[in-house]
């Protein structure tokens, strides 16, 4: 899974700093909006396997916002998770800076660890994981990229496993309907185990957008000793709204509640990639406004979703 997924997370806690719009509507908090004077950026180390069994390492950078450019977000908060779709492209992704590094170490990684360089927009990979169990720390910190300094910092690694029990058939087609609900169950694992979440992501790059495009994300994170996540129907409506219409006809069908389906039930089945994957972050304040988010996730699924009116 590309590190972009496991950010949204991250929107809980600006939501309860009240940096975006949030409103209680019983069944959780409806959330919209932008930072306007915070500064963010998001480094990410994950690891994915491929069908051969072959893991890779991959690490990576993105700027989220500055100064009020940037994405924007609707989303849902509840006691037990945050769902949030947004168009990724929408992100400042990694515009020019006059240089930066960060730096991963620890684990099963090299004796001087994985670097993030700035300006480079493809991600650094490895051949084989970077660490052995859950739990397991790595050290990040970084220099440049027009932020303060970040001090060596210590996130703890999320589980390398998942037992993924509904979708059950791993390789099949989801089939999802934009005015349901959408259920992913899983192992809850040891009880005694770590803290850790589960996201779950959908993401569809629309038909004619340009080749470098991310397309639009619809991703949740649950405390995975839940052991189930429910992507409500509001947000898959939501996500669907998003790429049948455009952007900017997905901003006035929120604004009309129930209209945000109504217009996409005029366009066609969406096809898109379904990721599920264990996920920790550790989130870093710094001087001049700036927040810096370090996640790492382990990919569990990557299979396609069909999405229909």
């Amino acid at each position: 899974m590309d590190y972009r997924s496991s950010l949204p997370l991250v929107l809980v806690v600006i939501a309860a700093a009240g940096f975006v719009a949030c409103l209680d509507e019983g069944d959780g908090y409806y959330c919209h909006g932008r930072r306007f004077d915070e500064n963010s950026i998001v480094f990410g180390i994950d690891e994915t396997k491929g069908a051969d069994g072959k893991v890779t390492t991959s690490v990576g950078y993105e700027m989220i916002d500055v100064l009020g450019r940037g994405s924007r977000a609707r989303g849902v908060v509840t006691s037990t998770s945050s769902c949030w779709a947004e168009n990724l492209d929408d992100r400042l992704g990694q515009p020019h800076v006059e240089g930066g590094v960060a730096v991963f170490r620890g684990g099963l990684l090299p004796a001087n660890g994985i670097a993030v360089v700035a300006n480079r927009a493809d991600d650094l990979k490895l051949d084989g994981p970077a660490w052995t169990n859950a739990g397991d720390p790595l050290t990040f910190e970084s220099k440049g990229f027009v932020m303060p300094d970040i001090d060596p910092a210590t996130i703890k690694m999320p589980s390398q496993t998942l037992a993924v029990a509904s979708p059950a058939d791993a390789a099949a087609n989801v089939a999802l309907a934009s005015s349901q609900d959408f259920v992913v169950t899983w192992d809850a694992g040891d009880p005694n185990a770590a803290p850790e979440n589960v996201v779950v992501s959908l993401t569809s790059v629309p038909a004619g957008a340009a080749p470098n495009a991310h397309g639009t994300e619809l991703r949740c994170f649950f405390d995975r000793s839940a052991g189930t996540g429910t992507i409500p129907a509001r947000l898959v409506g939501r996500f669907y709204t998003l790429l049948a219409g455009g952007q900017a006809s997905a901003d006035a069908g929120a604004d009309a509640g129930a209209g945000a389906n109504a217009d996409a039930g005029a366009a066609g089945a969406i096809t898109g990639r379904l990721h599920v994957a264990t996920h920790q972050q550790l989130t870093i304040f710094a001087k001049g406004g700036w927040t810096v988010y370090v996640v790492a996730t382990a990919e569990q699924r990557d299979q396609p979703f069909s999405l229909t009116p």
